[in-house]
């Protein structure tokens, strides 16, 4: 038993340690919810965040997820829930348009 808590620890520290490996390349996260999408964490321009609206508010989402991270010094966003892939599409092709320097020194969300 006094081995558990050590042990219990150790995961704990351990599973902590990787969700901060696994967001440190992460650039935003927008989540859908009908007709109101919000920033969770990250910086995205203002703008940009006003064109992912629009593609989202153009066919109607019940709940969703946008994510974007950075992949070979390129912004890849992975879309989550009931977006169609065309919408994952034109939201892809939205982001692609902004350079990865003006996506990361946007304002911070307020």
């Amino acid at each position: 038993m006094p081995l558990a808590v050590p042990l219990a620890l150790l995961l704990l520290a351990a599973l902590v340690l990787a969700i901060g490996i696994a967001r440190a390349n992460e650039l935003f996260y927008v989540r859908v919810q009908g007709r109101h999408v919000r920033l969770l964490r990250g910086r995205l321009p203002q703008r940009l965040l006003d064109d992912i609206v629009d593609v989202l508010r153009a066919e109607p989402v019940d709940r969703g997820a946008v994510r974007a991270v950075v992949e070979d010094r390129r912004a890849r966003v992975y879309v989550d829930g009931d977006i169609s892939p065309e919408q994952g599409q034109r939201i892809r092709n939205v982001v692609s348009m902004w350079p990865l320097a003006k996506i990361r020194n946007a304002p911070p969300r307020r």
